[in-house]
């Protein structure tokens, strides 16, 4: 019996120490959560305006554009540590049901690296890992200027985005975006334009100049919306292991009360009988 009051008393321990983990990760949790959600909503109206205006040109012109981003590879954001719950996950189930016949994938974050370094035949380029975490802008630049080139020299076919829509600290919502070629009905808006709209000195002058700074505003804009879903995730996952390891530890008191109040019911009964023997 005392050695199974012990054996309850540490695994309590155990749980009590786990449980100061996962609490100061949901803090920590909290804390990057909220810094990314501002930075969205910074950032959400410009991306959406120059994709507004991408469709307003499209809208405008019909068919008598003649662009080179009207003519695979793909961005794959994760994450980079884990405990975020399905966040990853999903988002691997998202590519091998929309993407998988990517010839190159680039991955943001660690996990998307060494997930599909075991399991894409494609080529894997880790060179922008690090984005989620460092969210510098002058990399996204880097990255929307090698992906221009490549895309006008014909060496890719078209460009996707998979990344997880933040729709609220409960729901997230793994995406497939088509980047390149451009079309008007993938910038699906809920503005209405005119058509005798006027662009100067000419709408396909125009778009290129705008597709670079589109690429790069929706690029960063859907890289803060990943890592916020990431960071809400977490912090969920992280309150729901502390309140199970509270509910684990009441549990592991009730069994160690009752073990312990039958040790003191076992020894009252050996005293009373031995001092009726005697």
């Amino acid at each position: 019996m005392a050695g199974q009051m012990q054996a309850i008393k540490r695994r309590i321990k155990s749980i009590e120490s786990t449980k100061k983990i996962t609490r100061a990760m949901e803090l920590v949790a909290s804390s990057k959560l909220s810094k990314t959600r501002n930075q969205l909503n910074d950032m959400k109206p410009y991306y959406t305006q120059v994709k507004d205006t991408c469709a307003q040109i499209l809208s405008s012109a019909g068919n008598d554009i003649d662009s080179p981003y009207l003519v695979l590879n793909d961005i794959v954001i994760t994450s980079t540590l884990g405990l975020c719950g399905g966040y990853n996950s999903n988002i691997f189930k998202q590519v091998e049901a929309s993407v998988n016949d990517a010839k190159k994938i680039i991955a943001i974050g660690n996990k998307g690296l060494n997930q599909f370094k075991k399991h894409f035949k494609g080529e894997v380029d880790g060179t922008y890992v690090d984005l989620n975490t460092t969210l510098d802008f002058r990399s996204v630049v880097r990255l929307v200027a090698s992906l221009l080139e490549g895309y006008k020299k014909k060496e890719i076919k078209s460009i996707h985005i998979v990344y997880t829509e933040y729709v609220n600290d409960l729901t997230f919502v793994p995406r497939d975006v088509t980047l390149l070629p451009l079309k008007a009905e993938d910038l699906v808006s809920d503005k209405k334009f005119h058509k005798d709209t006027l662009f100067e000195p000419s709408p396909e002058s125009v778009l290129g100049s705008l597709i670079p700074m589109y690429l790069q505003a929706v690029i960063y804009g859907y890289l803060i919306e990943s890592v916020t879903a990431e960071n809400a995730s977490r912090r969920t996952s992280m309150k729901n292991a502390t309140d199970n390891a509270n509910e684990l530890t009441d549990e592991l008191l009730l069994k160690y009360n009752q073990a312990r109040q039958s040790a003191i019911t076992s020894e009252v009964s050996e005293i009373v009988a031995g001092a009726n023997a005697q």
